[in-house]
């Protein structure tokens, strides 16, 4: 769930349309306990009720996502084709943990969703759930796996605390008490994964794995364990978001390319469709300018999110 659809308390009856342009109301968002932010980023609430079905197609950020949902109603698909998207129900737990990806994940509800987001850093995850990385691109995961006995009836107490706050506060000691599940983050990895971010350009992998120490064989492992994806994979989706941002910005396709070190604009549409479903320029006209954190953002700092029109 992205914050521009998570207006904070749940009305009684259908969300009537504000004017037009208007913001919607800010979602109750919080960072976590202070030993817990080198880990994760944030907790939002949502609780909305719209007149109509809604569409996210939500893209890689490099982050993972934990969501708890409160109700019924919230079905999800991955795979770059939207036409062709097969939904499916969110878990039987009312949870979802999505990894680090290089493809978009199409998100639908039929107008009213409730539940709890986390978002936290690929590293942190690792700490916290104590399970390789690479584990959660094979499918759905068990909450008792990464969470241990209580995991499945974490929504449910989530769900039946008393207000947000109650809420926040239930998942800041759940995750205080997992903080030696795993291991702390190597230096190496932490470090090739700043590099990475800053440096777009081909052999970026090779650069980082450099700067680390590691033959590429050994960097590729560690990251699979401790990221989830290889670092040809995360440098490819740092490379997208870099592009998002300038595409966003209305910046042309052709001068996006060259600055974030695409062979050519083909190149950059190619990949931009692959990893998000998305033409550059459809991209463009649906996300209307907003800057990376926006309301419609889940991540500060990153371009999370689009909302899609309805089908048809």
């Amino acid at each position: 769930m992205g914050a521009a659809e998570r207006p904070a308390g749940r009305p009684a009856g259908p969300r009537a349309a504000g004017p037009a342009g208007a913001a919607p109301p800010a979602p109750p968002v919080r960072r976590p306990a202070a030993v817990l932010r080198p880990h994760i980023v944030n907790y939002t609430g949502f609780d909305t009720r719209f007149t109509a079905p809604r569409r996210r197609l939500e893209l890689p950020t490099g982050f993972v996502t934990l969501v708890f949902t409160f109700d019924d109603g919230l079905w999800v698909s991955r795979g770059a084709e939207l036409a062709t998207a097969r939904l499916r129900p969110a878990a039987a737990s009312r949870a979802l943990i999505g990894g680090p990806r290089t493809g978009p994940v199409l998100g639908v509800h039929a107008g009213a969703v409730h539940g709890l987001e986390v978002n936290m850093s690929p590293l942190g995850a690792h700490r916290l759930f104590g399970v390789p990385m690479a584990h959660f691109g094979q499918g759905p995961v068990d909450l008792a796996e990464v969470l241990g006995p209580g995991g499945p009836r974490l929504a449910e107490r989530l769900r039946d605390a008393g207000g947000w706050e109650a809420r926040f506060a239930l998942l800041d000691s759940v995750f205080a008490a997992r903080l030696d599940r795993g291991p702390a983050a190597s230096p190496e990895v932490r470090g090739a994964l700043v590099r990475l971010w800053a440096d777009t350009g081909p052999g970026a992998p090779a650069r980082a794995g450099a700067e680390a120490g590691w033959s590429a064989r050994r960097l590729r492992a560690r990251f699979r364990e401790e990221v989830g994806l290889p670092p040809k994979a995360v440098a490819r989706l740092f490379r997208l978001q870099h592009a998002l941002r300038r595409l966003a910005a209305g910046t042309p396709p052709a001068e996006v390319a060259a600055a974030c070190g695409y062979h050519d604009q083909a190149h950059l549409g190619r990949e931009v469709k692959a990893m998000t479903g998305l033409p550059p320029g459809r991209f463009a006209l649906l996300r209307g300018g907003l800057p990376p954190g926006s309301a419609l953002d889940r991540v500060p700092g990153r371009i999370t999110s689009v909302l899609l029109p309805p089908p048809g």
